[in-house]
Formats: C-alpha cells, structure tokens, sequence
C-alpha cells in the first residue's frame, strides 16, 4: 500500500525546498516527491499522514558513532585527551555481563530520536552489531581492533574474522559489518595494512580514529608523548616518523571506502593526500571541541572536494547522539574558524548530515535525498512552539530548531521506526536497563 507524508515544509535535498510538499512511499521506496496536492492526486487512495507545520527531510546518517558508550557521559571531564583515553580504559573491566549490550541498545533507540536512520558505529565488543539490528537501523558496524608492533598480523586478522562471523547472525538486510584499525597509533602500520587488505578482500568499509589530537601526532611520527605514556601498559606504539595521514597515504592505504574520523590536525597538503585518495572525512565538532583537540578545518576539506559526514561520536567525548547538537556546533565552530557568517550555512549542514553522511559510506545510491527510487528513509521535525514557527527558510528552522524532542518519527526502508509519544515507555525501558552499568564504572551502588 502506499503511504504519503505531508508537511508544511519538505527539504529533499539536492533539490529545491517544497512549500506543502508530501513524499509517496511504496514497498520501502520513494516513488513521488512533489507538492501535497501534485502527489495526493497521483496517488488517489494512499493513506496519508499529515505532519503538519514541521520540516521532512531525509533521515539523518550519524556517520559516527559509539552506541556501546551511551552511559559514558562526563567521564573524565576536563582531562587532556590522552588521561582522558587511560580513564575510559580503565573504567570498562567493571561492567557486568549485558551492560554493553544495554549501552549499545539506549544509543541505537536514542538514534532514532534524533531523527537518525542510519550510523556508522566503531563497536570495541560487537553489541552494536545486535542493537542496530534490533531497533531497524540502516547501519555499517565496524568492529574495532588493535596490535601494536610486536603484535602479529596475520593473528589479530584472524581473531577479528573470528568476532565477525560470531556476529554476523546478528545482521539484518540493513546492517552490514566492517572493519576499524582503531588509530594509526594503536594499530601499527602493518598491522594496519593487514586489517586493510582483509576489508578490501571482504567489500568492506574501514574506519579509523586519525589526526585526532596533537598527542595523535607525536605519538605517531616519534612514539613517545602522553598518549605513549597513558598506552604503555597495553602497547608499545611505534615511531614512524611521519603525519597519520602520510603514513596511510604512503602505504595505500587511503581509499574510497576508507572513512576518517576527525582529521582535525591537517594541512593543505594532508588534505590534498585525502581528496586525491578518495576517502571521506567524519567531522565530530563536539567532541573536538570538548576534548580540546581543536577545530577540524571543515570548509578547506569541503573546498578540497573530499566527501564529508557529521557524527556526534558518542557521550563519552560529545555529551550525547543529539545529531541536531551536532549541526549547530558544525555551524558555530566553522564560522569562529574562519571568522565569517557564511563559513557553514544551515542548508550545507543537513546536506552533511544526509548526502554528505551517505557518501563518506558508500551508500548514496540508496539513502541522502528524498528522491523517487531511493529507500524511504525520512524524518520530520515539529516547528510549533519555536522561534522558527514562521518561517523563510526551512533548512534554517530545522537546523537550529531540530531536536530528540521535536523529531515527529524516523522512518526507515519504509517502516516507522520512531514515533513521538509511541515510543515513550521503550525508551524508559532503555534508560532503566543501561543505567545500572553507568554505576559499575563509577564504582558506587548508589
């Protein structure tokens, strides 16, 4: 059967803004983007649902994510990044068999709030694999692996073949797995290229944590500094003696179908290595900022021509999965970097959080825009009660109106995943079964 989403302002992105615009979905596709009345009369007989004075749009991609770490909330607030690493290290030995999985399935549903139908998630124990699943997610999970130089290759390929096929039973039509050499400088190089090489056998994505802070780069190019220090337990990283990004590049190992994670300390010619390659560019401008690493260089990348996502990363480093947050940080952030209003505009941003995100991993084909033939991925955000209640342009009044509160539904492939008011008492089912662990790591039974 098919169903029609009406609202005051649709956003298909790509193309031009609807004023009482509607989106016609059939068997999990778009078959009709148009104005209400255009779509209403080419589809007599559709259930019609009206959303009112709210802005649709395509479903958000959160290019970044860490749903295993939605209880991590202000833990080592204030720390230099690398104490910061060492404290989520040493916290993680107190959870209790199911907290992680409890973690992963608070993030995924608080995804959905977000207005978000598909993440990109960097998954340490694979729970993220099942709650995507579970709460309908399109989703490419990444399981993460490690190894420093004394490390063997070939043995830490094996053991992540071995995590992914435990995990692959998980997996729905929607959830694909891939692979995430967690940094340049906890996975040495050939290391690295092992990991690499087995995704590229397997059609696989890979996603890497690079150029993250200026410890990233010492630790890297020379082997010592904080983060050396705060790893020395666990591994010996190795000096290289070179730019994270000059070291991937060197090695080919910078490819579509890489997806790079920050690349907050980058220089034109990094830059350029990155454009050239193919490889796209997670910006994560809340945790940036929040763990003092610094302001990603977003408008050069985007001059540059790389593709370029949004992700919130996780409420370990960026307070929550709030990926309306994320936007207006994207927006401030750029602006007081380049020191003009006109840095990042609201309608460039939803293109980062929508074609962008779907770029950077491969699947634009398929998801980024409300166009006829691609899967019906959509999200609606209410504008009563705002500042932007009457509104000129509605990239703008979604951008810095949207929020958890104000996304009306999330639909994925067709399906209503998230609906406002429906979804009120399994999300409180969420939050009661993951806070327990949050406790765990504080080390209280309060």
């Amino acid at each position: 059967m098919t169903e029609i989403y009406a609202a005051d302002h649709v956003l298909p992105v790509g193309a031009p803004p609807l004023r009482q615009g509607a989106v016609a979905v059939q068997d999990g596709l778009i078959v009709a983007v148009g104005t209400r009345a255009e779509v209403l009369e080419a589809h007599a007989g559709a259930r019609v649902e009206e959303l009112g004075f709210a802005v649709l749009l395509p479903a958000l991609i959160n290019a970044h994510t860490h749903l295993e770490y939605a209880t991590y909330g202000g833990f080592g607030d204030g720390l230099p990044f690398s104490d910061w690493l060492a404290d989520h290290v040493a916290r993680r030995p107190r959870l209790a068999p199911g907290d992680v999985e409890a973690a992963a399935a608070l993030g995924a549903m608080l995804c959905l709030q977000s207005g978000v139908g598909t993440i990109a998630d960097a998954s340490y124990a694979g729970a993220a694999v099942a709650a995507a699943s579970e709460a309908g997610l399109r989703a490419i999970v990444h399981l993460e692996a490690f190894g420093g130089p004394d490390a063997d290759a070939e043995s830490v390929v094996e053991a992540l073949r071995q995590r992914l096929a435990a995990v692959a039973g998980s997996t729905t039509p929607l959830v694909q797995l891939g692979v995430s050499p967690h940094s340049p400088y906890s996975v040495a190089p050939a290391v690295f290229a092992a990991l690499d090489a087995f995704a590229r056998s397997q059609g696989m994505t890979v996603m890497t944590h690079v150029a993250e802070s200026l410890a990233e780069l010492e630790a890297v190019a020379d082997g010592t500094g904080p983060i050396a220090d705060a790893l020395r337990t666990l591994t010996r990283i190795e000096a290289t003696g070179q730019h994270p990004i000059e070291l991937l590049a060197e090695r080919g190992l910078l490819r579509p179908g890489s997806i790079l994670v920050h690349a907050v300390h980058v220089d034109a010619n990094q830059i350029g290595l990155i454009a050239s390659s193919g490889a796209g560019v997670v910006h994560c401008p809340r945790s940036n900022a929040l763990l003092g690493c610094g302001t990603a260089p977003l408008v050069e990348l985007r001059a540059a021509g790389v593709p370029v996502g949004i992700g919130t990363d996780s409420p370990a480093s960026a307070i929550d999965f709030d990926l309306w947050a994320e936007l207006r940080a994207a927006i401030v952030t750029a602006r007081a970097r380049e020191g003009r209003p006109d840095a990042l505009l609201a309608a460039e941003t939803v293109e980062l959080a929508t074609l962008g995100g779907a770029r950077v991993l491969g699947i634009d084909d398929r998801v980024g825009t409300l166009s006829v033939g691609k899967r019906a991925d959509l999200t609606a955000v209410d504008l009563t009660d705002t500042s932007y209640a009457s509104t000129e342009d509605a990239a703008v009044s979604a951008v810095f109106a949207g929020s958890p509160e104000r996304t009306l539904l999330t639909i994925i492939d067709g399906v209503v995943r998230y609906r406002k008011g429906a979804d009120t008492e399994r999300l409180a089912a969420c939050w009661a079964a993951a806070l327990p662990g949050r406790t765990r790591m504080i080390g209280t039974d309060d």
